[in-house]
């Protein structure tokens, strides 16, 4: 049998302890979603001093049959969260699922020679309990498995029962919630498909225009002017005050065709950034534009295009309608968001009309997923400011290195000024985040180390990549002074924990709204070396 000792190292749990069970209100008191399955399999282990309790959701079709661990409780045995098998006849948890409710204090071992984890731990006792859906359909079970006898009595299986409905509750919130932001996902993609298609077409139009119309413009402007030459001043003085309107009438419908282009879509922005096309921006403004801040590194095209818009459009209205002396540009990041501010002197009033530039700006930031405020109080200028999440328009654009947020106590401080002096060498990500921008760095590729506020801190130079399970990460690939830890099981128990308080927003980087981090999940080990403290060195 074996020896695995009780949650804790405690004694066998005795009847006094079974009173865990009616006291799991209070243990789950306040707790929803994975919190409270997490909660309820614990105190259940804790109840009936069992090895291993878990949660497991019955996938839906296609998959059915098939099992997927939702939260799991173990000591000394393993069934690690993320773990899916196929049901079948050999397995307790099939006649769970079958009857609804199995009890088996002793003989599991016996009754299912078939089930290798329970003949290979010994867990001689089981007990099982389905978790109801919508109507009559299961949604999963709850089971524990002991090597010692577990044998619940009436009250105690009454009190399982109402807590496998909640369970199976928690499971069909999931359940909707993935549905809606599948939902979302699809809305936001299909809002992302129209505007890339419009922007690319104002793309099209304005290189037309460019190569066709304002050419053909420009050329007759030329030729007006070569006819006036060669009349001379004894040419008919009416048929020369005409020639002098037309070619002024092209030099103008010539510089008008020009703001138009630069309207549709500001030349220069894709190839060399939004800094270049706002200097570009300021330098034909009749009033000062001043550029207070940028990232310090390339934002999504759509963001970048969004950004641009915005500064046009609060320039257009300061110098058209708002009497402004001057208006400021800033453009930052902060936790996962780009913000753009555009301020002005003028004299406020600004409202979002219908129809209005500022009706359109509001429709495309809300496109992108984002919120544009309009703060116009009459006599005290206007300030726009949009918020705009980066993370669905990841693109391969310049892979970067990322440290630290806003309420981390310092760390990412910490681990910044740790690069910079060469005493932090490697970084373990998600290897998937890195498929977001273009695939695993290339050994001698250089990377800029961003903070959270999207300052450039320092420039790395990849040494050395590899892609290892999460649960192969071990002493073979790094030592826990590598990643900052005392231990590597201690790493690993706060990465489970980080990604668990990141997934809805992993979730949503990944397109995958039912995605959680599990042993299997890739890791992408890089090394590198520092090479630039504080430097703005473009990565290559």
């Amino acid at each position: 049998m074996s020896t695995a000792a009780a949650p804790n190292d405690e004694p066998p749990s005795t009847p006094r302890d079974r009173d865990l069970l009616r006291r799991l209100a209070t243990g789950t008191a306040g707790v929803v979603g994975d919190a409270f399955l997490r909660a309820m399999v614990r105190h259940l282990a804790q109840a009936f001093g069992a090895e291993l309790a878990f949660i497991g959701e019955l996938l839906p079709a296609p998959a059915t049959g098939r099992v997927r661990v939702l939260v799991s409780w173990q000591n000394g045995v393993e069934l690690p969260e993320g773990y899916e098998f196929d049901l079948d006849d050999a397995m307790p948890c099939t006649v769970t699922r079958r009857e609804g409710l199995l009890t088996l204090a002793s003989g599991a071992v016996d009754r299912f020679p078939g089930d290798s984890f329970v003949t290979n731990h010994e867990l001689d006792s089981y007990l099982g309990v389905a978790l109801p859906g919508a109507g009559d359909e299961q949604v999963g079970y709850v089971a524990l498995q002991s090597s010692r006898p577990m044998d619940p009595d009436e009250d105690e299986l009454a009190v399982l029962r109402i807590f496998a409905a909640r369970a199976g509750a928690e499971i069909e919130r999931r359940r909707h919630q993935a549905s809606l932001r599948v939902r979302d996902a699809e809305v936001a993609a299909a809002r992302a498909r129209v505007l890339d298609a419009a922007d690319a077409e104002r793309q099209r139009i304005g290189r037309d225009l460019h190569d066709g119309a304002q050419q053909r413009i420009v050329a007759l402007g030329h030729l007006i002017g070569i006819a006036r030459r060669r009349l001379g001043d004894e040419g008919d003085p009416t048929a020369l005050e005409l020639l002098a309107r037309a070619h002024e009438e092209a030099r103008l419908a010539t510089a008008e065709l020009r703001e138009l282009a630069r309207g549709l879509h500001p030349a220069g922005l894709t190839e060399k950034g939004l800094g270049p096309a706002l200097e570009a921006l300021a330098g034909r403004s009749p009033i000062p534009l001043h550029i207070d801040a940028l990232p310090q590194r390339r934002l999504p095209a759509p963001v970048e295009l969004t950004a641009f818009y915005l500064a046009s459009e609060g320039l257009t209205n300061a110098v058209k309608y708002a009497q402004a002396g001057v208006v400021r540009v800033d453009v930052s990041t902060r936790l996962g968001e780009a913000v753009v501010t555009i301020a002005d002197d003028g004299v406020g009033g600004a409202v979002k009309g219908d129809g209005s530039g500022l009706a359109g700006l509001s429709d495309r930031v809300a496109a992108l997923g984002g919120e544009l405020h309009i703060d116009s109080p009459a006599g005290a200028g206007t300030r726009l400011k949009a918020i705009i999440p980066l993370a669905p328009w990841r693109s391969a654009h310049e892979p970067f290195l990322e440290f630290g947020h806003p309420e981390d106590g310092g760390r990412g401080e910490r681990n910044i000024a740790a690069v910079i002096a060469g005493e932090k060498t490697l970084s373990v990500t998600l290897a998937r985040e890195w498929e977001l921008e273009g695939g695993a760095p290339r050994v001698g590729q250089r990377l800029p180390v961003m903070d959270h506020s999207g300052r450039r801190r320092a420039t790395v130079e990849v040494v050395s990549v590899a892609s290892v399970p999460f649960l192969d990460v071990d002493d073979d690939w790094l030592e826990p002074a590598d990643v900052g830890a005392t231990t590597l099981e201690g790493w690993r128990m706060d990465r489970r924990s980080f990604y668990a308080t990141i997934r809805d927003e992993m979730a949503l980087l990944f397109g995958e709204p039912g995605w959680q981090f599990t042993d299997e999940e890739p890791m992408m080990l890089l090394w590198y070396r520092c090479v630039a403290d504080d430097r703005d060195e473009p990565a290559s």
